[in-house]
């Protein structure tokens, strides 16, 4: 049967392990093949094998055979052992390199914020996700980041042609706007529930002072347009 390269496998730094506690008590491989009644052929080499890390699937007796006549227990390589128990499972590693592996084909930016949303709704999980479910949730957010960069570029591309300066109170409503805007356009499937709400933005705009301004017409169009060529590639 073969087996994946994430599953567990007897290191080289067990078998040293294994190869301390015998030194330890002084004996040489041939007395400790007899302590462990595996006289048996082939046995005295599993254990040269064992000790250099190139056996890398001993049986458990084997192992407990080897402690026990060594006057030695799993507690004396339980730090190794856990060292692999604490890591994730199979299915999540396989997961780690899917989401890496799409990580590199983004903007650097995007590709962190990517992989430290992915740790962090990992460690949330109660339960392990299937990797083709968590790559479906991973380029959904990633997809999200790309397009929250296209609409700042968007904004800032349009107050710079404006004239509007990057610190005044206008930029500020104005980014706010664009975003509010921005999420109405992204979240609302409703199309009779969207027009009111881009009605009372529209009527917002007037409250806070920037419904006069053409920068504010203009992005609208912009980022409806955006918004329809996203929702286009998806």
């Amino acid at each position: 049967m073969s087996r994946s390269k994430e599953m567990f496998r007897f290191t080289p730094e067990m078998g040293l392990r294994l190869r301390e506690l015998r030194f330890r008590e002084g004996m040489t491989q041939q007395e400790l093949v007899v302590l462990m009644g595996r006289q048996g052929k082939g046995n005295h080499q599993l254990i040269g094998k064992v000790e250099l890390g190139k056996a890398p699937y001993p049986s458990l007796g084997f192992v407990a055979d080897y402690l026990r006549a060594c006057r030695a227990s799993f507690a004396d390589i339980a730090d190794l052992l856990n060292a692999y128990t604490f890591q994730p499972t199979v299915l999540e590693q396989r997961g780690y390199k899917r989401v890496r592996s799409l990580a590199k084909k983004l903007s650097w930016r995007v590709a962190g914020a990517v992989e430290k949303y992915d740790h962090h709704v990992l460690r949330a999980k109660l339960t392990t996700e299937p990797v083709r479910k968590r790559l479906a949730r991973v380029r959904a957010y990633a997809r999200g980041q790309e397009a929250q960069r296209q609409l700042n570029r968007l904004v800032e591309t349009e107050l710079s042609s404006a004239g509007i300066k990057p610190a005044s109170v206008e930029a500020a409503w104005t980014r706010v706007y664009a975003r509010k805007l921005w999420r109405l356009l992204t979240r609302s499937k409703d199309e009779h529930k969207l027009k009111p709400k881009l009605e009372e933005l529209e009527r917002w705009t007037a409250d806070i002072g920037i419904e006069a301004l053409p920068v504010r017409a203009t992005l609208r169009e912009r980022i409806t347009a955006l918004v329809d060529e996203s929702i286009a590639r998806t």
